[in-house]
């Protein structure tokens, strides 16, 4: 019997226990869906994970070697994260080890795998429909494959291939091994952006209330977007000048990155943790977590609970 793991986490629990209530593998998240404003309680192991995420099929390497590997990876986030919160500073192998954090989470997730999956389907199926449009096509098409090896079942015809098309039964995957080719080239080129960003460490004061987390951490935005046309304003770039992003790093700590602002260590103020929070929800795809219940959010300048936004959201 096999114990590798399958059930694999795109955001790593190291990283969600700073969110929980006591920080133990243990403790819980108030979990919030982000569509219904609905929360239950749960540890970060039963969030933010799907199976076999990371497991490959290549001869001569272990299925769950790049799990194995991350695991090594996130064993460096908590000491990363201690000599941050002891020093006040994001700086050196700390700083390091939290921008490939961020890079990884920025790449690395179920739904921008989906949308690989499906720009590579609508690719597929347009070659298909070109390839099936004539019979001539068709044959000539399977002629050269069969001349270069390709194995071809040649019991259906092309009818039968015509018919299928046409109904559109079927879906076209990507493997896991793809992915990970496209999310290393990715994260490379996002380190680098990251790196070359000036960076903000915020701490939240207990008394003025807490960062939050989601299920997409990495906020990207622009920090002006009435001069951005509008075309371009849903979607600006890790390399696009006037942006930020936002990282809530710890339920105490969270990161801003810009181009060309301030870099340091300051006390969060009430609203500016509530707008990082509310950053953090805007960004979310299904869920967002919190050490408690209550968190702070901002709504046309005005502080509010964000569960009551999150519900507004969901109407």
């Amino acid at each position: 019997m096999s114990n590798k793991a399958r059930n694999h986490h795109y955001i790593p629990q190291a990283y969600l226990r700073a969110f929980t209530d006591g920080g133990s593998k243990k403790s819980k998240l108030s979990v919030y869906d982000v569509s219904t404003g609905d929360s239950f309680e749960t540890i970060p192991r039963n969030v933010c994970a799907i199976r076999d995420f990371n497991r490959i099929a290549v001869p001569g390497w272990p299925s769950d070697f790049v799990e194995s590997e991350m695991g090594k990876f996130e064993s460096l986030i908590v000491p990363a994260v201690s000599r941050i919160e002891t020093s006040n500073e994001f700086a050196d192998e700390s700083k390091t080890c939290i921008l490939n954090l961020m890079a990884l989470l920025a790449t690395r997730h179920p739904d921008r795998r989906e949308s690989t999956r499906q720009f590579h389907e609508k690719i597929a199926k347009l070659t298909m429909d070109m390839v099936l449009h004539k019979q001539e096509t068709y044959d000539q098409v399977t002629s050269d494959m069969k001349r270069d090896g390709v194995a071809i079942n040649t019991n259906i015809s092309y009818e039968q291939m015509k018919v299928f098309l046409d109904k559109g039964e079927y879906k076209i995957d990507v493997t896991t091994e793809h992915h990970l080719s496209l999310e290393e080239k990715m994260h490379e080129t996002v380190l680098e952006l990251f790196a070359k960003r000036n960076w903000m460490l915020y701490r939240a004061i207990p008394i003025d209330g807490h960062f939050i987390s989601s299920d997409w951490p990495v906020a990207l935005s622009w920090r002006h977007p009435e001069n951005v046309p509008p075309f371009y304003r849903n979607s600006p770039g890790y390399g696009a000048t006037d942006t930020e992003v936002i990282f809530p790093l710890t339920q105490n700590l969270a990161l801003v990155g810009t181009f060309d602002g301030e870099e340091g260590y300051a006390q969060a103020q009430p609203k500016v943790i509530a707008a990082i929070n509310s950053r953090t929800m805007s960004f979310s795809r299904h869920q967002v977590y919190s050490p408690k219940r209550w968190f702070p959010a901002l709504s046309n300048d005005q502080i509010i609970a964000g569960s009551d936004l999150l519900r507004r959201r969901g109407k």
